[in-house]
């Protein structure tokens, strides 16, 4: 009997082959998003020139591509919130700073291990 890997359907997410990448999930639905909102582009377009029409219209595909490939192929499931979060916030992951980063020691300054540079008692 021959064994494979398998996951079940709880924890499969589900692969589509597209060419050679591999689209974990809901991720293809970008790509089809795209592709729709690139006919819709062409068709809207219609009195302007070939070239002008075809520039406009494959940005949503080129946009839903770079989507996929930069935020969603290859990388962990919450990287697109993260990478965000560190452009909004930066190196800190807190809003606020920590209530103890703002307030005094409790035994005011601290000397070389003793409180307030005294020798020990």
């Amino acid at each position: 009997m021959r064994e494979t890997d398998t996951n079940s359907g709880a924890d499969s997410k589900g692969v589509v082959r597209f060419g050679r990448w591999e689209l974990e999930g809901e991720a293809y639905l970008y790509i089809v998003v795209g592709a729709v909102l690139t006919v819709l582009a062409f068709l809207m377009t219609m009195g302007w020139g070939f070239v002008a029409r075809l520039a406009v219209s494959v940005m949503p595909l080129l946009g839903a591509a770079g989507w996929v490939k930069f935020f969603l192929v290859g990388r962990p499931p919450h990287f697109c919130g993260d990478f965000f979060e560190g452009l909004v916030v930066g190196p800190n992951f807190n809003l606020r700073p920590q209530e103890w980063a703002r307030t005094a020691h409790p035994r005011g300054k601290r000397g070389r291990g003793w409180p307030m540079g005294d020798s020990p008692p």
